[in-house]
């Protein structure tokens, strides 16, 4: 595991120091390692992943996909490109999962939080839209709920069904929604990968509809689920796409025609976690 997040167990284990607990949200701000990339050719994307394997990606980050893709590129190295961006969207979810955990430890033990502290609460509130939710008791239970990692696997799932493995509509790759007024929505675009993926997880993690696929999500981790995990949590997103009544069989079949996304992006995590060269 990253050595930032080591650094921060230690933090959040040591709540009885608030410094040491500011210092750790203090560290939030802090980019995730990795280069980030815009490669021109398709040749280039290639040679960038040319040592990575579907369960250890290196920390390279494609802001956008070359023209040349559609043409050239392959399902393999689309993959890679995906897990390597949902992998750098988890570690920022771990790191605020962490100090989640720590402020709801002091809050049991009656433990009061510094100013720094209830400042950092209050975003994840905003952030996660747990705003309705009236005492800091059910706060923390909602944010508990919905600040956890998205598995791979599925986040590919759902690109592959809109991109057709990076092919087109890569600007907006999870075809998320976003609302005109109070009864129209339209799909919403990006110009960056990077950021249509850090806004995509947002929205899994924080959008009302989703709270029955969330909840599926904590009962999996209690029961340490399998591989098939991905699969299973295609079959709990029919609020994604509400037009579509075939869209969780849709990324069922995904997953099924595309054995490697639960044999190896289940693993998958970044080469440097394991000793690897990047």
């Amino acid at each position: 595991m990253y050595k930032f997040l080591f650094a921060m167990l230690i933090f959040c284990g040591n709540v009885a120091h608030a410094t040491s607990l500011d210092n750790a949200i203090q560290q939030l701000s802090q980019e995730i390692p990795g280069t980030i990339v815009t490669p021109t050719t398709t040749e280039e994307l290639q040679s960038l992943f040319k040592d990575a394997t579907l369960t250890s990606v290196p920390r390279i980050f494609v802001d956008r996909l070359p023209d040349d893709f559609a043409e050239n590129g392959s399902h393999e190295l689309y993959a890679k490109v995906i897990t390597a961006l949902i992998l750098r969207s988890n570690e920022q979810i771990l790191r605020e999962k962490m100090l989640l955990g720590a402020l709801k430890r002091k809050f049991e033990k009656n433990e009061d939080w510094s100013e720094q502290e209830s400042a950092f609460f209050n975003s994840l509130v905003e952030k996660y839209d747990a705003i309705a939710v009236k005492t800091k008791a059910t706060q923390l239970e909602q944010l508990s709920l919905k600040i956890d990692e998205i598995t791979p696997g599925l986040a590919l799932a759902q690109s592959v069904y809109t991109t057709d493995w990076g092919k087109r509509n890569m600007q907006s790759p999870y075809a998320q929604k976003g609302w005109l007024d109070d009864k129209n929505y339209t799909e919403t675009t990006y110009n960056s990968l990077i950021k249509a993926t850090e806004s995509y997880v947002e929205e899994m993690n924080s959008e009302p509809s989703y709270w029955p696929w969330r909840e599926y999500r904590r009962r999996a981790a209690h029961r340490r689920a399998t591989e098939n995990l991905p699969y299973l949590l295609a079959g709990k997103l029919m609020s994604y796409q509400l037009e579509d009544p075939d869209y969780t069989r849709s990324l069922q079949q995904i997953i099924t025609d595309n054995p490697f996304i639960i044999k190896k992006l289940f693993h998958a995590t970044f080469s440097d976690e394991k000793g690897e060269s990047k």
